[in-house]
Protein backbone atom coordinates (compact mmCIF):
# COMPACT_ATOMS: atom_id res chain seq x y z
CA UNK A 1 0.00 0.00 0.00
CA UNK A 2 1.49 3.40 -0.91
CA UNK A 3 0.47 4.99 2.62
CA UNK A 4 2.95 2.64 4.06
CA UNK A 5 5.44 3.79 1.71
CA UNK A 6 4.78 7.15 2.26
CA UNK A 7 4.49 6.82 6.41
CA UNK A 8 8.44 5.75 5.06
CA UNK A 9 9.36 8.39 3.13
CA UNK A 10 7.84 11.03 5.77
CA UNK A 11 9.91 9.20 8.50
CA UNK A 12 13.02 9.23 6.77
CA UNK A 13 12.45 12.92 5.34
CA UNK A 14 11.39 13.99 8.93
CA UNK A 15 15.11 12.45 10.34
CA UNK A 16 16.80 14.69 8.34
CA UNK A 17 14.47 17.53 8.78
CA UNK A 18 14.64 17.35 12.68
CA UNK A 19 18.86 17.05 12.47
CA UNK A 20 18.84 19.76 10.15
CA UNK A 21 16.35 22.01 12.22
CA UNK A 22 18.31 21.12 15.48
CA UNK A 23 20.84 22.27 13.31
CA UNK A 24 19.45 25.56 12.77
CA UNK A 25 18.29 26.05 16.28
CA UNK A 26 21.88 25.87 17.50
CA UNK A 27 22.49 28.68 14.41
CA UNK A 28 20.01 30.99 15.90
CA UNK A 29 20.69 30.34 19.58
CA UNK A 30 24.26 31.32 18.70
CA UNK A 31 23.32 34.47 16.59
CA UNK A 32 21.15 35.75 19.44
CA UNK A 33 24.26 35.35 21.81
CA UNK A 34 26.12 37.94 19.45
CA UNK A 35 23.47 39.93 17.77
CA UNK A 36 20.30 39.91 19.63
CA UNK A 37 17.71 41.82 17.99
CA UNK A 38 19.86 44.57 17.11
CA UNK A 39 18.95 46.77 14.35
CA UNK A 40 21.94 45.99 11.92
CA UNK A 41 20.63 42.08 12.57
CA UNK A 42 17.25 43.58 11.17
CA UNK A 43 18.79 44.77 8.20
CA UNK A 44 21.27 41.63 7.61
CA UNK A 45 17.77 39.76 8.10
CA UNK A 46 15.97 41.47 5.45
CA UNK A 47 19.30 41.85 3.39
CA UNK A 48 19.18 37.83 3.50
CA UNK A 49 15.41 37.49 3.15
CA UNK A 50 15.56 38.82 -0.10
CA UNK A 51 17.89 36.46 -2.14
CA UNK A 52 15.87 33.79 -0.09
CA UNK A 53 12.22 35.49 -1.66
CA UNK A 54 13.76 35.10 -5.22
CA UNK A 55 14.43 31.42 -4.36
CA UNK A 56 11.27 29.74 -3.03
CA UNK A 57 9.85 31.95 -6.50
CA UNK A 58 12.29 30.16 -8.88
CA UNK A 59 13.96 27.56 -7.20
CA UNK A 60 12.43 25.48 -4.63
CA UNK A 61 8.91 26.67 -5.10
CA UNK A 62 7.69 27.02 -8.99
CA UNK A 63 10.87 25.17 -10.75
CA UNK A 64 10.67 21.82 -8.57
CA UNK A 65 6.88 21.95 -8.26
CA UNK A 66 6.90 22.47 -11.95
CA UNK A 67 9.64 20.41 -12.65
CA UNK A 68 9.07 17.27 -10.29
CA UNK A 69 5.74 16.28 -11.82
CA UNK A 70 7.11 16.59 -15.78
CA UNK A 71 9.93 14.41 -14.71
CA UNK A 72 8.25 11.77 -13.16
CA UNK A 73 6.52 11.17 -16.03
CA UNK A 74 9.87 10.62 -18.24
CA UNK A 75 11.26 7.91 -15.29
CA UNK A 76 8.08 6.11 -15.38
CA UNK A 77 8.46 5.85 -19.31
CA UNK A 78 11.26 3.37 -19.78
CA UNK A 79 11.69 5.10 -23.27
CA UNK A 80 12.46 8.50 -22.12
CA UNK A 81 15.04 8.06 -19.54
CA UNK A 82 17.63 8.41 -21.48
CA UNK A 83 16.11 11.90 -22.11
CA UNK A 84 16.42 12.68 -18.45
CA UNK A 85 19.97 13.78 -18.19
CA UNK A 86 19.22 16.34 -20.98
CA UNK A 87 16.33 17.77 -19.22
CA UNK A 88 18.39 18.24 -15.83
CA UNK A 89 21.18 19.88 -17.93
CA UNK A 90 18.60 22.31 -19.37
CA UNK A 91 17.13 23.19 -15.88
CA UNK A 92 20.23 23.60 -14.58
CA UNK A 93 21.56 25.96 -17.75
CA UNK A 94 18.58 28.40 -17.45
CA UNK A 95 18.72 28.19 -13.09
CA UNK A 96 22.51 29.82 -13.91
CA UNK A 97 21.98 32.34 -16.04
CA UNK A 98 17.95 33.71 -14.65
CA UNK A 99 20.14 34.20 -10.52
CA UNK A 100 23.26 35.40 -11.95
CA UNK A 101 21.58 38.13 -14.46
CA UNK A 102 19.81 38.22 -11.04
CA UNK A 103 22.62 39.19 -8.93
CA UNK A 104 23.93 41.62 -11.28
CA UNK A 105 20.53 43.91 -11.50
CA UNK A 106 20.54 43.93 -8.01
CA UNK A 107 24.24 44.78 -7.81
CA UNK A 108 23.47 47.53 -10.08
CA UNK A 109 21.15 48.82 -8.19
CA UNK A 110 22.59 48.56 -4.65
CA UNK A 111 25.29 51.48 -5.85
CA UNK A 112 22.55 53.70 -7.32
CA UNK A 113 20.37 52.76 -4.42
CA UNK A 114 23.33 54.29 -1.48
CA UNK A 115 24.12 57.05 -3.36
CA UNK A 116 20.10 58.26 -3.13
CA UNK A 117 19.52 56.64 -0.17
CA UNK A 118 20.89 58.69 3.20
CA UNK A 119 22.93 57.33 5.70
CA UNK A 120 20.87 57.82 8.33
CA UNK A 121 18.17 55.96 7.07
CA UNK A 122 17.79 52.39 7.78
CA UNK A 123 17.23 51.07 4.33
CA UNK A 124 20.64 52.43 3.48
CA UNK A 125 22.36 49.27 5.34
CA UNK A 126 19.91 46.78 3.87
CA UNK A 127 21.13 47.92 -0.24
CA UNK A 128 24.91 47.60 0.77
CA UNK A 129 24.40 44.05 2.94
CA UNK A 130 22.71 42.55 -0.41
CA UNK A 131 25.90 42.86 -2.45
CA UNK A 132 27.04 40.15 -0.28
CA UNK A 133 23.93 37.66 0.67
CA UNK A 134 22.54 38.03 -2.94
CA UNK A 135 25.41 35.43 -4.56
CA UNK A 136 23.54 32.98 -2.21
CA UNK A 137 20.83 32.61 -4.30
CA UNK A 138 22.61 31.79 -6.99
CA UNK A 139 24.16 28.42 -5.31
CA UNK A 140 20.90 27.50 -3.79
CA UNK A 141 18.94 27.48 -6.86
CA UNK A 142 21.29 24.84 -8.35
CA UNK A 143 21.06 22.95 -5.16
CA UNK A 144 17.46 23.20 -5.67
CA UNK A 145 17.38 21.33 -8.99
CA UNK A 146 19.67 19.07 -7.55
CA UNK A 147 16.92 17.97 -4.88
CA UNK A 148 14.12 17.74 -7.48
CA UNK A 149 16.36 15.32 -9.27
CA UNK A 150 16.34 13.28 -6.28
CA UNK A 151 13.12 13.68 -5.03
CA UNK A 152 12.22 12.55 -8.02
CA UNK A 153 14.32 9.32 -7.51
CA UNK A 154 12.74 9.00 -3.60
CA UNK A 155 15.80 9.60 -2.39
CA UNK A 156 14.58 12.03 0.45
CA UNK A 157 17.07 11.66 3.30
CA UNK A 158 20.15 13.20 1.98
CA UNK A 159 18.15 16.24 0.34
CA UNK A 160 16.87 16.85 3.65
CA UNK A 161 20.12 17.43 5.69
CA UNK A 162 21.19 20.48 3.06
CA UNK A 163 20.54 23.15 5.01
CA UNK A 164 22.94 21.80 7.80
CA UNK A 165 25.81 22.86 5.54
CA UNK A 166 24.65 26.51 5.54
CA UNK A 167 24.06 26.00 9.28
CA UNK A 168 28.28 24.93 9.58
CA UNK A 169 29.18 27.72 7.68
CA UNK A 170 26.84 30.15 9.20
CA UNK A 171 28.18 29.00 13.25
CA UNK A 172 31.70 28.77 11.43
CA UNK A 173 31.65 32.93 10.73
CA UNK A 174 30.14 33.07 14.16
CA UNK A 175 32.87 31.82 16.07
CA UNK A 176 36.13 31.65 13.57
CA UNK A 177 35.71 34.89 11.17
CA UNK A 178 34.00 37.48 13.41
CA UNK A 179 36.82 37.63 16.01
CA UNK A 180 38.76 38.61 13.23
CA UNK A 181 36.12 42.00 12.59
CA UNK A 182 36.87 44.67 14.47
CA UNK A 183 33.66 44.96 17.44
CA UNK A 184 31.22 47.21 15.88
CA UNK A 185 27.81 45.26 14.73
CA UNK A 186 27.96 46.65 11.72
CA UNK A 187 31.29 44.99 10.71
CA UNK A 188 30.63 41.83 12.72
CA UNK A 189 27.55 41.07 10.15
CA UNK A 190 29.91 41.06 7.20
CA UNK A 191 30.98 38.09 8.68
CA UNK A 192 27.80 36.40 8.47
CA UNK A 193 27.40 37.30 5.02
CA UNK A 194 30.46 34.88 4.46
CA UNK A 195 28.97 32.25 5.68
CA UNK A 196 26.16 32.76 3.78
CA UNK A 197 28.15 32.35 0.53
CA UNK A 198 30.21 29.34 1.85
CA UNK A 199 27.25 28.02 2.95
CA UNK A 200 24.86 28.18 -0.41
CA UNK A 201 28.08 26.63 -2.39
CA UNK A 202 28.41 24.05 0.36
CA UNK A 203 24.64 23.10 0.06
CA UNK A 204 25.08 23.15 -4.06
CA UNK A 205 28.08 20.66 -3.80
CA UNK A 206 26.38 18.35 -1.15
CA UNK A 207 23.30 17.60 -3.15
CA UNK A 208 25.28 17.51 -6.26
CA UNK A 209 27.58 14.13 -5.19
CA UNK A 210 24.26 12.21 -5.10
CA UNK A 211 22.83 13.61 -8.24
CA UNK A 212 26.24 12.43 -9.80
CA UNK A 213 25.98 9.10 -8.57
CA UNK A 214 22.85 8.20 -10.03
CA UNK A 215 24.28 9.43 -13.57
CA UNK A 216 23.76 12.73 -14.11
CA UNK A 217 26.25 14.94 -15.31
CA UNK A 218 25.85 19.03 -15.26
CA UNK A 219 26.81 20.55 -18.55
CA UNK A 220 25.45 23.77 -19.84
CA UNK A 221 22.73 23.21 -22.48
CA UNK A 222 20.12 25.90 -23.63
CA UNK A 223 17.73 23.55 -25.52
CA UNK A 224 14.74 25.10 -24.59
CA UNK A 225 12.90 23.51 -27.62
CA UNK A 226 12.42 20.41 -25.77
CA UNK A 227 8.92 19.14 -25.03
CA UNK A 228 9.44 18.75 -21.07
CA UNK A 229 10.70 22.54 -20.90
CA UNK A 230 7.75 23.92 -22.90
CA UNK A 231 5.62 21.70 -20.69
CA UNK A 232 7.54 22.63 -17.89
CA UNK A 233 7.19 26.73 -18.56
CA UNK A 234 3.33 26.36 -19.35
CA UNK A 235 3.09 25.02 -16.00
CA UNK A 236 5.35 27.61 -14.61
CA UNK A 237 4.10 30.57 -16.09
CA UNK A 238 1.03 30.68 -13.75
CA UNK A 239 2.69 28.78 -11.03
CA UNK A 240 4.99 31.22 -10.49
CA UNK A 241 2.46 33.50 -8.73
CA UNK A 242 0.82 30.27 -6.42
CA UNK A 243 4.01 29.65 -5.08
CA UNK A 244 5.25 33.49 -4.40
CA UNK A 245 2.32 33.50 -2.31
CA UNK A 246 4.43 32.48 1.20
CA UNK A 247 7.76 34.16 -0.43
CA UNK A 248 6.14 37.74 -1.11
CA UNK A 249 3.75 37.44 2.17
CA UNK A 250 7.16 36.70 4.37
CA UNK A 251 9.05 39.74 2.34
CA UNK A 252 5.60 41.89 3.01
CA UNK A 253 5.36 41.36 6.76
CA UNK A 254 9.25 41.93 7.12
CA UNK A 255 9.57 44.98 5.29
CA UNK A 256 6.54 46.36 7.09
CA UNK A 257 7.76 45.18 10.23
CA UNK A 258 10.94 47.23 9.37
CA UNK A 259 9.46 50.47 9.32
CA UNK A 260 8.64 49.90 13.14
CA UNK A 261 11.04 49.77 15.64
CA UNK A 262 14.27 48.35 16.24
CA UNK A 263 14.35 44.55 16.76
CA UNK A 264 10.40 44.17 15.23
CA UNK A 265 12.09 42.04 12.38
CA UNK A 266 14.34 40.26 14.68
CA UNK A 267 11.51 39.62 16.53
CA UNK A 268 9.50 37.98 13.57
CA UNK A 269 12.33 36.01 12.57
CA UNK A 270 13.20 34.08 15.55
CA UNK A 271 9.59 33.55 16.57
CA UNK A 272 9.44 32.15 13.01
CA UNK A 273 12.25 29.82 13.18
CA UNK A 274 10.75 27.57 16.36
CA UNK A 275 7.39 28.04 14.55
CA UNK A 276 8.74 26.60 11.79
CA UNK A 277 10.75 23.66 13.62
CA UNK A 278 7.35 21.14 13.45
CA UNK A 279 6.57 22.87 10.65
CA UNK A 280 9.24 21.74 8.63
CA UNK A 281 9.32 18.43 10.58
CA UNK A 282 6.07 17.26 9.69
CA UNK A 283 3.99 19.53 6.89
CA UNK A 284 7.06 20.23 4.71
CA UNK A 285 8.00 16.23 5.04
CA UNK A 286 5.22 14.90 4.29
CA UNK A 287 4.04 17.15 1.27
CA UNK A 288 7.35 16.87 -0.21
CA UNK A 289 7.13 12.62 0.41
CA UNK A 290 3.54 12.72 -0.92
CA UNK A 291 4.17 14.99 -4.51
CA UNK A 292 5.74 12.23 -6.21
CA UNK A 293 3.26 9.34 -4.99
CA UNK A 294 0.36 11.98 -6.38
CA UNK A 295 2.22 12.01 -9.63
CA UNK A 296 2.35 8.92 -10.13
CA UNK A 297 -1.48 8.29 -9.18
CA UNK A 298 -2.62 10.74 -11.13
CA UNK A 299 -0.38 9.68 -14.16
CA UNK A 300 -1.60 6.06 -14.26
CA UNK A 301 -5.49 8.00 -13.36
CA UNK A 302 -5.90 5.81 -10.19
CA UNK A 303 -8.16 8.47 -8.68
CA UNK A 304 -8.92 6.19 -4.97
CA UNK A 305 -5.52 5.60 -4.24
CA UNK A 306 -4.78 9.89 -5.01
CA UNK A 307 -8.07 10.72 -2.56
CA UNK A 308 -6.30 7.51 0.10
CA UNK A 309 -3.04 9.28 0.10
CA UNK A 310 -4.25 12.73 0.34
CA UNK A 311 -6.31 11.82 3.85
CA UNK A 312 -3.43 9.78 4.97
CA UNK A 313 -1.16 12.78 4.65
CA UNK A 314 -3.97 15.10 6.18
CA UNK A 315 -4.54 12.79 8.91
CA UNK A 316 -1.06 13.14 9.49
CA UNK A 317 -0.57 16.42 10.01
CA UNK A 318 -3.75 17.01 12.01
CA UNK A 319 -2.59 14.40 14.70
CA UNK A 320 0.95 15.68 14.99
CA UNK A 321 0.73 19.70 14.24
CA UNK A 322 -2.16 19.84 16.75
CA UNK A 323 -0.49 19.28 20.20
CA UNK A 324 2.38 21.41 19.05
CA UNK A 325 -0.09 24.65 18.38
CA UNK A 326 -1.39 24.45 22.23
CA UNK A 327 2.07 23.94 23.80
CA UNK A 328 3.93 26.97 22.16
CA UNK A 329 1.50 28.79 22.92
CA UNK A 330 1.07 27.58 26.62
CA UNK A 331 5.22 27.43 26.77
CA UNK A 332 6.14 30.56 24.03
CA UNK A 333 8.22 32.51 26.98
CA UNK A 334 9.53 29.54 28.71
CA UNK A 335 10.70 28.47 25.15
CA UNK A 336 11.94 31.66 24.15
CA UNK A 337 13.68 32.25 27.22
CA UNK A 338 15.52 28.91 27.60
CA UNK A 339 17.08 29.20 23.42
CA UNK A 340 18.02 32.86 23.26
CA UNK A 341 17.89 34.88 26.81
CA UNK A 342 21.34 35.12 26.91
CA UNK A 343 24.81 37.74 25.41
CA UNK A 344 22.84 40.19 23.68
CA UNK A 345 19.47 38.23 23.90
CA UNK A 346 17.81 40.93 26.60
CA UNK A 347 14.85 40.96 28.47
CA UNK A 348 12.66 42.96 25.77
CA UNK A 349 14.44 40.78 23.12
CA UNK A 350 12.32 37.54 24.89
CA UNK A 351 9.19 40.13 24.80
CA UNK A 352 9.73 40.62 21.17
CA UNK A 353 10.24 36.85 20.18
CA UNK A 354 7.44 34.89 22.74
CA UNK A 355 4.35 37.34 21.48
CA UNK A 356 4.32 36.66 17.81
CA UNK A 357 5.44 33.12 18.38
CA UNK A 358 1.88 32.75 20.17
CA UNK A 359 0.06 34.13 16.84
CA UNK A 360 2.35 32.34 14.20
CA UNK A 361 1.51 29.18 16.51
CA UNK A 362 -2.41 29.75 15.22
CA UNK A 363 -1.80 28.98 11.97
CA UNK A 364 0.32 26.24 12.43
CA UNK A 365 -2.03 23.22 11.34
CA UNK A 366 -3.43 25.97 8.14
CA UNK A 367 -0.01 26.29 6.48
CA UNK A 368 0.89 22.26 6.78
CA UNK A 369 -2.46 21.93 5.33
CA UNK A 370 -2.11 24.36 2.72
CA UNK A 371 1.31 22.49 2.08
CA UNK A 372 -0.45 19.03 1.19
CA UNK A 373 -3.05 20.75 -0.93
CA UNK A 374 -1.09 22.91 -2.91
CA UNK A 375 0.86 19.33 -4.10
CA UNK A 376 -2.65 17.71 -5.03
CA UNK A 377 -3.23 20.84 -7.24
CA UNK A 378 -0.03 20.71 -9.26
CA UNK A 379 0.06 16.76 -9.37
CA UNK A 380 -3.10 17.44 -11.33
CA UNK A 381 -1.45 20.11 -13.19
CA UNK A 382 -3.84 22.53 -12.06
CA UNK A 383 -1.94 25.79 -11.58
CA UNK A 384 -4.74 28.42 -12.41
CA UNK A 385 -6.35 27.45 -8.72
CA UNK A 386 -3.66 28.12 -6.63
CA UNK A 387 -2.80 31.33 -8.14
CA UNK A 388 -6.33 32.82 -7.63
CA UNK A 389 -6.06 31.66 -4.25
CA UNK A 390 -2.42 33.17 -3.73
CA UNK A 391 -3.54 36.18 -5.52
CA UNK A 392 -6.21 36.65 -2.83
CA UNK A 393 -4.01 35.69 -0.09
CA UNK A 394 -1.19 38.20 -0.77
CA UNK A 395 -4.26 41.34 -0.74
CA UNK A 396 -5.71 39.54 2.85
CA UNK A 397 -2.48 39.69 4.01
CA UNK A 398 -1.66 43.38 2.86
CA UNK A 399 -4.38 44.48 4.17
CA UNK A 400 -4.13 42.71 7.62
CA UNK A 401 -0.41 43.38 8.00
CA UNK A 402 -1.18 47.34 7.64
CA UNK A 403 -4.71 46.80 9.90
CA UNK A 404 -3.38 44.66 12.42
CA UNK A 405 0.13 46.25 13.28
CA UNK A 406 -1.84 49.36 14.09
CA UNK A 407 -3.41 48.42 17.76
CA UNK A 408 -0.58 45.29 17.86
CA UNK A 409 2.67 45.92 15.87
CA UNK A 410 4.67 43.48 14.99
CA UNK A 411 2.88 41.33 16.64
CA UNK A 412 -0.08 41.88 14.51
CA UNK A 413 2.16 40.92 11.52
CA UNK A 414 2.50 37.84 13.04
CA UNK A 415 -1.61 36.84 13.43
CA UNK A 416 -2.19 38.21 9.81
CA UNK A 417 0.05 35.32 8.94
CA UNK A 418 -1.85 32.83 10.45
CA UNK A 419 -5.12 34.30 9.34
CA UNK A 420 -3.88 33.72 5.74
CA UNK A 421 -2.55 30.80 6.26
CA UNK A 422 -6.09 29.30 7.90
CA UNK A 423 -8.03 30.94 5.04
CA UNK A 424 -5.18 30.00 2.06
CA UNK A 425 -6.01 25.96 3.54
CA UNK A 426 -9.65 26.50 3.26
CA UNK A 427 -9.94 27.86 0.47
CA UNK A 428 -7.77 24.85 -1.18
CA UNK A 429 -9.74 22.03 0.04
CA UNK A 430 -13.08 23.73 -1.11
CA UNK A 431 -11.94 24.64 -4.44
CA UNK A 432 -10.30 21.27 -5.07
CA UNK A 433 -13.55 19.58 -4.15
CA UNK A 434 -15.53 21.43 -6.92
CA UNK A 435 -12.78 21.25 -9.79
CA UNK A 436 -11.34 17.72 -9.07
CA UNK A 437 -12.11 14.90 -7.34
CA UNK A 438 -14.94 14.88 -4.42
CA UNK A 439 -13.80 14.11 -1.18
CA UNK A 440 -16.13 13.61 1.83
CA UNK A 441 -14.64 15.47 4.45
CA UNK A 442 -17.50 14.48 7.14
CA UNK A 443 -15.19 11.64 8.44
CA UNK A 444 -12.16 14.18 8.27
CA UNK A 445 -14.43 16.61 10.63
CA UNK A 446 -14.75 14.35 12.69
CA UNK A 447 -10.85 13.06 13.19
CA UNK A 448 -10.12 17.06 13.47
CA UNK A 449 -12.53 17.37 16.40
CA UNK A 450 -11.34 13.96 18.51
CA UNK A 451 -8.03 15.23 18.01
CA UNK A 452 -8.34 18.76 18.77
CA UNK A 453 -10.29 17.77 22.25
CA UNK A 454 -7.28 15.40 22.80
CA UNK A 455 -5.11 18.51 22.33
CA UNK A 456 -7.48 20.87 24.34
CA UNK A 457 -7.22 18.26 27.24
CA UNK A 458 -2.90 18.25 26.75
CA UNK A 459 -3.16 21.95 26.95
CA UNK A 460 -5.44 22.31 30.18
CA UNK A 461 -2.78 20.13 31.73
CA UNK A 462 0.20 21.94 30.19
CA UNK A 463 -0.96 25.00 31.34
CA UNK A 464 -2.13 23.47 35.27
CA UNK A 465 1.25 22.33 35.42
CA UNK A 466 3.39 25.02 34.58
CA UNK A 467 2.18 27.14 36.57
CA UNK A 468 2.54 24.66 39.89
CA UNK A 469 6.00 24.15 38.94
CA UNK A 470 7.06 27.83 37.47
CA UNK A 471 8.43 28.68 41.21
CA UNK A 472 10.15 24.97 42.55
CA UNK A 473 11.80 24.28 39.11
CA UNK A 474 14.40 26.05 37.31
CA UNK A 475 13.64 27.06 34.00
CA UNK A 476 15.64 23.98 31.92
CA UNK A 477 13.89 21.90 34.37
CA UNK A 478 10.48 23.18 34.24
CA UNK A 479 10.41 22.87 30.18
CA UNK A 480 11.69 19.33 30.61
CA UNK A 481 8.77 18.02 33.42
CA UNK A 482 5.70 20.37 31.14
CA UNK A 483 7.28 18.27 27.85
CA UNK A 484 7.04 15.11 29.83
CA UNK A 485 3.95 15.47 31.09
CA UNK A 486 2.39 16.71 27.87
CA UNK A 487 3.62 13.77 25.58
CA UNK A 488 2.32 11.25 28.27
CA UNK A 489 -1.27 12.59 28.68
CA UNK A 490 -1.55 13.14 24.63
CA UNK A 491 -0.57 9.59 24.20
CA UNK A 492 -2.75 8.05 26.70
CA UNK A 493 -5.43 10.33 25.38
CA UNK A 494 -5.18 8.96 21.89
CA UNK A 495 -6.04 5.66 22.68
CA UNK A 496 -9.77 6.53 22.70
CA UNK A 497 -8.37 8.30 19.48
CA UNK A 498 -6.69 5.12 17.57
CA UNK A 499 -10.59 3.09 18.54
CA UNK A 500 -11.87 6.14 16.85
CA UNK A 501 -10.07 6.07 14.05
CA UNK A 502 -10.33 2.26 12.98
CA UNK A 503 -14.11 2.84 13.10
CA UNK A 504 -13.82 5.39 10.79
CA UNK A 505 -11.78 3.13 8.77
CA UNK A 506 -15.22 1.20 8.58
Amino acid sequence: MSSKKILRAVSVISLGTIIARVFGLVREVATANFFGTLAIYDAFLLAFMIPNFFRGLIAEGALNTAFIPVFTEYTLDDNCKKEGNEIFNICFTISLIVTTLLFLLVLGMSFISVRVVSETSRWHDVWILLRFTFPYLIFISLAAINTGILNVHKDFFLPSLSPVVLDIFWLAALFLLLPFFSSTPKHQVLALCIGVIAGGLGQFLFTLVPVLKKGYRPRLNINLSHPAVKRMGILLAPMVIGVAVTPINLLVDNSLAYMLYEGAVSGLWYSTRIFQLPLGVFAISISTAVLPWFSENISSKNNEEFVKNLLFAARMLVFLLLPFTFGMIILRTEIVSFLFARGMFTARSVELVASPLACYSLGLLGYGGASVWSRAFYACKDTSTPVKVGIFSILVNFVLDITLMQFMGHNGIALATSVVGITNFLLLVVLFNKKHLYIDLKKETVFFMYVFLVSLLMGCILYLCKNALASILSLPLLLFSCIIVSVLVYILSTGILIKQIRGLRE
